[in-house]
């Protein structure tokens, strides 16, 4: 369900820029990561996969650095053309920011240039991560090009980082596979990096065609001795490259992920502050950054951080595109009743969907026939949607969770 927020509703829900805390949510269900696809050091596991041999160095993720600025309250929403104080920096109408699509070689993840065309030509590699209250800040998400995020037990969410051109030394927490997963990566001719997950969930993403890196120790996997497991393990995405070159994987780049172009948003379609209920025990909270040119997370009354690396200094996560596609919760149960079921998400066939960009926001359907084709957003009309290049931060989200706007 899609409200406009009242003042009072966000005046809780961005009190955190002013500090506090939330309190932390209930740990998932242990069974859920009962048994991996873990190997000796150096071996593959039987399941296991990721791309071709990347060049030395870390590629830096796409767009804007970091503004550094607190974020206050926001007061009412601007009208269009109007510049409206926001804490951030005075954000003009959302409208006037760019949204061409540049020239040269683009990254199909993003949309953007690519320095390097020789990255555009290999596989794309999934990481799942950690989004318990334990695991943040995370390291290394934003070093990749986009981020899918879904919820699993607990009414906690899960990411996906997708790193395509870009690789990173440090990412995670990583953590287990779920029945979902696969549907995220397969039609990305991706490899999937987790830290393990029940036999009959492995088994399911493997026969669906998604190769499996597992925690197979250094140099690709390491735990990180000032957190507790399972909060504390960390991939080197190079060195998940040279794994899947390894196993001879099928280097086919990605197609691209959405239309690129400018969003095509109605007049009056403000979005500069949005609150996501994912569940009970689970919300965010992004505010545009019109200065940047990009939306800034929060959960619950905090700023949501990352860092390059564990210890390091941390930013405040960040998206230049909000994309929401409502789904159907499941619950999914091993076919021969050993192990436990898990909440899955329907994500073939079609559902409401929403684009938030340039502070302003566009709403529509998803749709794909089955697990193998990525999701096409289209427009009222029936028209595919325009997404602008940069990078999208995804949501599978509940069909009947609300989306405060304001």
């Amino acid at each position: 369900m899609l409200r406009k927020a009242t003042v009072g509703l966000l005046l809780a829900a961005l009190a955190g820029a002013c500090g506090g805390g939330s309190p932390a949510p209930p740990e998932e269900d242990p069974a859920a990561d009962a048994t991996t696809t873990t190997a000796a050091p150096g071996q593959a596991p039987a399941d296991s996969a990721a791309t071709a041999p990347s060049e030395p160095g870390t590629a830096a993720a796409p767009g804007p650095a970091a503004p550094g600025a607190t974020t206050t309250a926001p007061g009412p929403a601007a009208a269009p053309g109007v510049t409206t104080t926001t804490g951030i920096d005075s954000v003009a109408d959302p409208a006037a920011v760019p949204t061409t699509v540049p020239a040269g070689p683009l990254s199909p993840l993003t949309g953007l240039p690519v320095p390097d065309a020789a990255r555009l030509d290999r596989m794309a590699l999934a990481v799942k991560i950690d989004n318990h209250w334990n695991a943040r800040p995370q390291s290394g998400i934003l070093e990749g090009e986009a981020i899918v995020e879904l919820v699993v037990e607990s009414g906690i969410t899960r990411f996906i980082a997708l790193f395509h051109h870009s690789d990173t030394e440090w990412v995670g927490p990583i953590r287990s596979g779920r029945p979902t997963d696969w549907t995220v990566v397969r039609p990305l001719n991706g490899a999937l990096a987790i830290s393990g997950a029940q036999p009959w969930v492995t088994r399911l993403i493997t026969r669906n065609g998604v190769p499996l890196i597992g925690d197979m120790g250094p140099p690709l996997t390491h735990r990180w001795g000032q957190r507790r497991a399972p909060h504390n393990l960390y991939l080197n995405t190079f060195e998940a490259r040279r794994v899947a070159e390894g196993r001879d994987l099928d280097q086919t780049p990605p197609e691209p992920l959405f239309n690129w172009g400018p969003l095509q948003a109605e007049l009056g379609s403000i979005a500069t502050y949005i609150f996501f209920d994912w569940t009970d025990t689970m919300d965010a909270t992004w505010i545009w950054d019109g200065r940047a040119g990009r939306y800034l997370r929060f959960i619950g009354e905090e700023r949501h951080n990352w860092h390059r690396q564990q210890g390091d200094e941390t930013e405040q996560i960040w998206a230049n595109n909000l994309i929401v596609l409502r789904a159907e919760r499941y619950r999914a149960c091993p076919p021969s009743g050993s192990g436990s079921c898990v909440p899955a998400w329907k994500t073939t066939g079609s559902g409401e969907a929403m684009a938030f960009a340039n502070g302003r926001y566009a709403e529509g359907t998803w749709e794909r026939t089955d697990e193998t084709e990525w999701f096409t957003l289209r427009d009222a009309a029936g028209q595919e949607m325009p997404i602008p290049p940069g990078r999208s931060w995804i949501m599978i989200y509940p069909e009947n969770a609300d989306i405060d706007l304001h």
